[in-house]
């Protein structure tokens, strides 16, 4: 037994025949035991996520009556958008095809492979200057596109930062990536899902 609990198989010299097959059965799986490391996971299809950040709303001209009223967020743009990028890189996403910060584009380089995490220090240079939107593009290999955005200044009744999953994710990478938002800003989240399934994967 190692220090962290896990339990190591001794080879096959300092055991008798029992511990030799169990031995050889670990280091040199059959058939049978790959086909254990498969499980069904859940794959989420077409996927919103509407968040909203608690903190301040400085309310701004509009219509309260009839829910038109505009409302300022407390929260830096900047800051928003590298938590966002750290919570993909933390579910496995690796590029990031386009920024853009009041409409303009800051970087765009679909062809780029695993650049999240460059881009997460490129966008701090930003941080000290004043948005207000963000939209983003970010890439899991093919599957999945997600397209953000982050509006610091927006009618109250709708949520500040939306995102659309476009295509199919793990629902377990979608649960590392909310819960890694959760540590770093107190949010309130709704998930809308056009369908789920089950699928066989391996691990």
């Amino acid at each position: 037994m190692s220090k962290d609990g896990t339990e190591i198989v001794n080879p096959p010299w300092v055991y008798g025949p029992s511990e030799m097959k169990e031995w050889i059965d670990a280091t040199y799986p059959t058939s049978k035991d790959k086909k254990k490391k498969k499980e069904k996971r859940s794959i989420l299809q077409d996927v919103r996520v509407s968040m909203d950040i608690k903190g301040e709303k400085k309310s701004l001209t509009g219509l309260k009556l009839f829910g038109f009223e505009r409302v300022e967020e407390h929260f830096n743009v900047i800051e928003i958008v590298q938590i966002l990028l750290r919570g993909f890189a933390r579910a496995g996403f690796r590029n990031v095809e386009e920024i853009r910060l009041d409409n303009q584009s800051i970087y765009r380089h679909p062809e780029l492979r695993y650049d999240i995490r460059k881009i997460i220090e490129f966008v701090g240079k930003y941080r000290k200057r004043y948005f207000k939107r963000a939209e983003l593009k970010v890439l899991f290999e093919e599957n999945c596109e997600v397209k953000v955005t982050i509006k610091k200044i927006h009618a109250r009744r709708s949520a500040p930062i939306e995102l659309f999953f476009d295509g199919s994710i793990e629902k377990e990478r979608l649960s590392r990536f909310l819960n890694y938002v959760k540590e770093h800003r107190e949010i309130e989240f709704f998930i809308g899902i056009r369908r789920s399934i089950n699928r066989q994967i391996d691990k």
